[in-house]
């Protein structure tokens, strides 16, 4: 056997006897999985969180070996993409300037602005849950009885 040759791509480095241009055998995927998230510390680089259920990801494009992800984040990573290119790639942004501009547009300050009518409170859906009981209810002191504390939530807001 020739000598090993570490290959950095992404960030992750992985041991192999050749550059990774050549496919990979399906035999092989468990023993670069396993040096991968040995190389990553266990660690998923999207997350940061300890991985518990290793896959092996790769970009469904070139098919290129990229890390190793919690199950579940590369899921979420497929259908973050999938949703990109069906909704947002054919209106012409690329893919990180959206997820870029998505962050910051998910941290700007909007606790000034008024709130959207649909916006359900939890005061909002405690009413409701009492409305749903008082039509439930076939004792009329049961009935009252949420009526009151109905009364008593919409005067706070006043």
């Amino acid at each position: 056997m020739g000598a090993k040759k570490t290959i950095k791509t992404a960030g992750v480095s992985a041991v192999m006897k050749k550059p990774n241009m050549k496919k990979i055998k399906q035999s092989e995927i468990k023993f670069l999985r396993e040096e991968l998230l040995d190389y990553q510390g266990g660690q998923d680089p999207i997350t940061g969180l300890q991985i518990t259920d290793p896959v092996l990801d790769h970009d469904h494009d070139s098919g290129a070996v990229r890390c190793v992800l919690q199950r579940e984040v590369n899921s979420f990573e497929g259908k973050v993409w999938n949703a990109y290119k069906r909704f947002i790639r054919p209106l012409g942004a690329s893919y990180e300037d959206v997820l870029i501009a998505l962050v910051e547009y998910k941290n700007k300050d909007y606790s000034n602005n008024p709130i959207h009518p649909k916006h359900k409170t939890e005061k909002d859906k405690i009413i409701r849950e009492y409305r749903r009981r008082i039509k439930r209810a076939k004792r009329p002191q049961t009935k009252e009885k949420y009526r009151v504390l109905i009364r008593d939530l919409t005067n706070e807001s006043k």
